[in-house]
């Protein structure tokens, strides 16, 4: 997505959905539009009902969502189906749960694959310790968190302590880091495009401080990075202990 970030504008954008033959919910080819008034509601029936996606080429925002569309095409595809179903059942201006977690996951979503699931359950224990620094070599090695939102990929330009996502976990095989790139993102697209539907309230997605995942900042290496409790907080559990 290099060129298509450099350049901005909708025709070089374009190009990249049609090389990747990026297609909506009923499989028609994604055409990109200049972005006028509407709200969230008039945005996803456009993508499902004309196929038409609401871009602002010069902000980082929506190029990045031209991106996630890119990389991640199911799942995107089955976010739009999602908020169009929600909202033919509830049309009103208010935001259903569900449409909060579908907004949550499409705007900060991370993708956190996980060949053992001991990574899975010290992060959703909000055992930040256990997972980063008892477990490091294995989240390393066994692991991969994949920024999915595209509101995440801006923030991530010019990343921030408390920076954190909303993951969803995919169980992968043991040799899926070892896997070419490409078919990591697929296999991660299908799982995720399948788990969408399975999505009820922001409750299902787990927080994750993202620059605590080994390699994403330079001094995370350092036991005490994770001693910040203002970042790395206990959570709910150990909160009402």
């Amino acid at each position: 997505m290099e060129g298509a970030l450099a350049d901005g504008s909708l025709t070089r954008l374009q190009e990249q959905l049609d090389t990747r033959g990026v297609i909506n919910a009923r499989g028609r080819r994604l055409v990109l539009v200049d972005a006028g008034p509407g709200g969230a509601a008039a945005y996803e029936r456009a993508v499902m009902d004309r196929a038409e996606l609401a871009v602002r080429a010069d902000t980082w925002h929506d190029r990045f969502n031209v991106a996630a569309w890119c990389l991640f095409p199911q799942t995107k595809a089955a976010l739009n189906a999602a908020h169009v179903a929600d909202l033919d059942i509830a049309p009103g201006p208010a935001r259903s749960r569900l449409r909060d977690a579908l907004t949550l996951f499409d705007e900060d979503g991370a993708v956190v694959a996980v060949a053992d699931p001991r990574i899975e359950e010290a992060i959703r224990g909000f055992r930040w310790h256990e997972a980063f620094v008892d477990r490091r070599l294995t989240a390393e090695t066994r692991a991969l968190c994949v920024p999915f939102g595209h509101a995440l990929m801006e923030k991530l330009l010019v990343p921030f302590p408390g920076l954190t996502a909303k993951a969803l976990f995919v169980p992968v095989p043991a040799e899926f880091t070892a896997w070419p790139w490409s078919d990591r993102l697929a296999c991660l697209d299908r799982a995720l495009s399948r788990m969408i539907g399975a999505l009820r309230t922001p409750r299902d997605l787990a927080p994750l401080p993202v620059l605590g995942w080994p390699g994403w900042h330079p001094d995370n290496g350092d036991p005490a990075f994770y001693g910040n409790v203002q970042v790395f907080r206990p959570g709910r559990t150990m909160r009402a202990r």
